[in-house]
C-alpha cells in the first residue's frame, strides 16, 4: 500500500478497502489483473492466491522486467487495446508523458471504458514512491483529453480509433532515471526511461511494505492523539540492536508509519527524544540516547523526505524512566528496563 492506503494494483474500480474492482469479463474474452508485492529473490518458487480461483503454485520469480510486460517496446496489451509510449520528458518539476492508444487484435470490448486519471501514477520501484498527476487550480488533473468532468477527470476509451494522450506528473528527482507507468486496465509499463532534468528534490507518495494511510499508521504506532499533539512511543528494541545507535532493517515499517504521520501534518513542530535504561554510566547513556534520536531523524529525512528543519532531537539518557529498572527486592527487572529503552516522538499539531 501507499501512504494513502491504496494498493499498487490494477484495474481499480473504486478506492474502497484500498482499491477494488468487480470483474465482468465478456464471454471468450479475458482481462489482466496485476499487483505489486514486496521483492523476493529471483528463482524463488511462490504460490499466488487469487480470490475465487485455485492457487497458482510453483510460480518462479523472475529477475528484472518480465517478458510479458514488453518493457523494451514500452507497450502493454490487456486485450482490445495497445498503449505505446511516445515520450517521457522531465522539466520544471514536472514530467510530461505522451501516449498513443490504438486498437489491437480487433477486440472492441474492455473491462472498463474509463481511464480515471486519479488512478494513473508513475512508480519508482527502487525508492518505493509513486508520483500522481498534477492538478490545476480547478481541481482537474493536467491530462488530455478529459471527456468526463468530476473526480479530477476521466477519458472514455474508444478502441475503434487512435487516441493521443498527454499526462503531466509530479516529477521524481533527477537521480531517478527509470520509472514504471501504472495505467488502469493495463499491465504496468516497466522501466520507462526519463529524459531531461528539473525534477523536484522530494515528493511523491511513499509506498513501502506495510505502509498504511494516516488512520492505519496511527493505530499501528499506538499513538496518543489530542487536539494539539500526537505522542508516539517506540520501543528501542524494535529500532536498534542492543547497545547500538544504528537502525535495524526491521525498523523500516515502523519508521515508514511514523513518516506517514509527519507528512500528514506538514509544518508541525516535531521533537524526537531518546531514552535508555538504568544500566551503565550516565555519560555513556546520555550519548547513546542522543545518537538514537538523531538516527531516527536522519532516516526520516533521507528515506521519507520529511523536512528536517521541523524536527528537533534530544537525549535524556537514563534520567526519565517510565518503569522501575529493578524489582523491590533489588534484583534486575528486565521488563522494566525494556520499557525505559525507548524513543518518544511529539508532534505539535495545534497552538
Amino acid at each position: 500500500k501507499d501512504a494513502n492506503g491504496l494498493w499498487l494494483a490494477g484495474p481499480i474500480g473504486d478506492d474502497i478497502d484500498g482499491g477494488r474492482v468487480q470483474l465482468k469479463i465478456p464471454e471468450r474474452q479475458s482481462t489482466v489483473v496485476w499487483a505489486y508485492f514486496e521483492p523476493v529473490a529471483a528463482g524463488t518458487l511462490m504460490t499466488v492466491q487469487v480470490p475465487h480461483v485455485f492457487p497458482f503454485e510453483n510460480v518462479q520469480v523472475m529477475d528484472g522486467p518480465s517478458k510479458i510486460f514488453a518493457s523494451a517496446n514500452a507497450k502493454t496489451t490487456p486485450g482490445g487495446g495497445l498503449a505505446t509510449i511516445v515520450s517521457a520528458k522531465r522539466a520544471d518539476q514536472a514530467l510530461n508523458v505522451r501516449l498513443r492508444f490504438t486498437p489491437d487484435g480487433g477486440q472492441a470490448q474492455l473491462l472498463d471504458a474509463y481511464l480515471r486519471f486519479k488512478h494513473v501514477f508513475l512508480f519508482d520501484p527502487v525508492a518505493k514512491r509513486k508520483y500522481p498527476l498534477v492538478k490545476d487550480s480547478d481541481g482537474d488533473f493536467q491530462a488530455q483529453p478529459i471527456e468526463v468532468k468530476g473526480d479530477g477527470g476521466s477519458l472514455i476509451y474508444d478502441w475503434r480509433k487512435t487516441t493521443l494522450v498527454s499526462l503531466t506528473f509530479q516529477a521524481p528527482p533527477d537521480s531517478v532515471q527509470r520509472v514504471d507507468l501504472l495505467l488502469p486496465q493495463f499491465l504496468p509499463i516497466e522501466g520507462l526511461a526519463v529524459e531531461g532534468l528539473g525534477g523536484a528534490a522530494a515528493g511523491g507518495i511513499a509506498a513501502a511494505g506495510k505502509t498504511l494511510g494516516l488512520e492505519g499508521a496511527l493505530k499501528e504506532l499506538n499513538a496518543a492523539v489530542t487536539a494539539t499533539e500526537i505522542k508516539i512511543d517506540l520501543a528501542a528494541d524494535v529500532l536498534f540492536d542492543f547497545d547500538k545507535a544504528d537502525l535495524k532493517k526491521e525498523a523500516a515499517p515502523t519508521l515508514q508509519n511514523l513518516a506517514t504521520v509527519l507528512k500528514a501534518n506538514p509544518g508541525a513542530k516535531v521533537t524526537i527524544e531518546g531514552h535508555t535504561d538504568g544500566r551503565g554510566a550516565d555519560d555513556y547513556n546520555q550519548k547513546l540516547s542522543e545518537a538514537r534520536a538523531a538516527s531516527v531523524k536522519q532516516w526520516l529525512v533521507s528515506n521519507a523526505q520529511v523536512n528536517g528543519a521541523d524536527i528537533a532531537t534530544r537525549g535524556w539518557g537514563k534520567a526519565k524512566p517510565v518503569a522501575p529498572n529493578a524489582k523491590p527486592d533489588g534484583s534486575d527487572d528486565p521488563d522494566g528496563r525494556a520499557k525505559n529503552r525507548r524513543v518518544e516522538i511529539a508532534v505539535r499539531t495545534g497552538a
